[in-house]
């Protein structure tokens, strides 16, 4: 299965490092994540939005390779903060974390989340 990342040269490029549009197969099932929170695997939240978000991506990471998937096949991927991440950090992690094929991608700062000491969530829309 191939999912098809792309910018199309009818808009001005992304601001960030993600993809405008995504094209999933026909075929493909969908795997579709509830928002993922910064709690470690122990279900400890730190205080800090930077261990919050690392912490977030690996939940990401870990429920995919759970069934099999590898987060190349996230198409879609919605973050918030309630709070400013350093942005050098933020890129660092974002990198790694999609291996150079960013998904369609939503980032936006909110007033608050579930609890008062979630700092980000994370959701993600992937496909086999």
């Amino acid at each position: 299965m191939e999912i098809k990342k792309s910018n199309p040269e009818s808009v001005a490029p992304p601001i960030g490092k993600y993809h405008h549009l995504t094209i999933i197969p026909r075929d493909a099932e969908l795997l579709v994540l509830s928002g993922q929170v910064g709690n470690d695997r122990n279900g400890e939240i730190p205080d800090n939005i930077e261990t919050q978000y690392a912490n977030a991506l690996k939940n990401i990471t870990s429920i995919l390779k759970s069934e099999g998937v590898n987060t190349c096949n996230i198409f879609k991927i919605n973050i918030w903060f309630t709070e400013n991440i350093d942005r050098e950090y933020f890129t660092e992690k974002w990198s790694e974390f999609h291996n150079e094929s960013p998904p369609a991608t939503t980032l936006a700062y909110v007033s608050a989340l579930a609890r008062p000491e979630i700092k980000v969530e994370i959701e993600a829309w992937a496909a086999r």
